[in-house]
């Protein structure tokens, strides 16, 4: 039986989410989209649908880390990017690339879903929460002409930060 298109999206999102977890336990500057995206390490067939979608965001995200990380970074209180826990930066990471770069292709309301669900599969159920609100503010944010798709131009800053209610665990 064939996959319907949300069905590949939703294995090319979580292939790229750990491609992206691989950044974490590199050495910093060696990781790039062409041995990320590779899927070497991948131990099964990724059919070419779903490697071409992860692929798009492996590379988007990489070629706007910086901005993306600043994005993350800014809607963080009394917390900083590298205290999250590296499965929760990735799928940050994926989910804030998509939003603001791949806007007119994946909405922004599957996209939240999809990093929610992972988040519930892959990372603690109480980061749930704080991807679901760190990635709805990018998106009310890009979606009120914040930052331009595929543009380095940062979102403006927020009056009041999204709080995070509980440490979140380290894995």
């Amino acid at each position: 039986m064939a996959k319907s298109l949300r069905q590949r999206r939703h294995k090319s999102r979580i292939l790229a989410m750990q491609a992206i977890f691989q950044i974490d336990s590199l050495p910093p500057g060696t990781a790039n989209a062409a041995e990320l995206s590779s899927f070497k390490w991948v131990d099964y067939p990724v059919p070419d649908e779903e490697r071409e979608f992860a692929r798009r965001i492996i590379a988007l995200t990489l070629e706007h880390l910086d901005s993306v990380d600043r994005i993350i970074s800014e809607r963080l209180v009394n917390w900083e990017l590298n205290r999250i826990s590296p499965v929760s930066r990735a799928i940050l990471r994926t989910g804030v690339a998509q939003l603001l770069y791949l806007k007119e292709e994946a909405d922004a309301a599957v996209v939240i879903d999809e990093a929610i669900l992972m988040a519930k599969q892959y990372d603690s159920q109480e980061t749930t929460p704080f991807i679901n609100g760190l990635l709805d503010d990018v998106r009310r944010m890009n979606n009120s002409g914040g930052a331009a798709a595929g543009s380095d131009r940062p979102l403006p800053k927020l009056a009041e930060k999204i709080k995070l209610k509980k440490k979140l665990s380290k894995k």
